[in-house]
This record gives structure tokens, sequence and C-alpha cells, in this order.
């Protein structure tokens, strides 16, 4: 059984949406997962604008996959769009 290392792009569904508020809905739905996700570092960066994207790295099971955990950002009222910007094993 091994890890996996994801990073995600996690961006605001429009201006209105401070980049506070994506970093804490992204850390509650990790929190659900209790041990198997880890958050190894989240940090905002700019996108335009004033946008503010949350990047987020997480360590994860490779055997549980990291597809619901994009799902359920996905779905998330103050989510636009998730991007995978890295994914390896540890």
């Amino acid at each position: 059984m091994a890890d996996m290392i994801v990073q995600y792009r996690v961006m605001p569904e429009d201006g209105e949406v401070e980049y506070q508020t994506l970093e804490n809905v992204t850390k509650e739905i990790v929190s659900a997962y209790n041990e198997t996700v880890k958050i190894l570092e989240i940090g905002a960066v700019g996108v335009g604008f004033g946008l503010q994207a949350c990047t987020v790295k997480f360590q994860l099971d490779e055997n549980c996959g990291s597809e619901p955990l994009e799902n359920q950002l996905i779905e998330l009222a103050e989510v636009g769009d998730v991007n995978v910007e890295l994914m390896d094993r540890l």
C-alpha cells in the first residue's frame, strides 16, 4: 500500500468568493476523511484581476484514489473548477 501526492488548483466560482472562504471549505471537505487524506500545503495563487485560487497539496492512499475528493470539491457552491496540477506516487 502506497500513498500518492495530488495537488489541485481550486478556482472560485466568481470574483465574489474570498480566498479565505475557499480555503475553509476545502479544509472542511478534507476533515471528513479523518486520517486517510492529509493536507501537506495550502496557499493562495493569483490568477488575475485580483482573483485568487487555492492551491492545495494532499497526501492520500492510492487505493482510495483522488477522484472522490475532486468530485466533492467541484460540487461546492464556492468552487468554480478544480484542476489537477500534480499527481505522483510516494
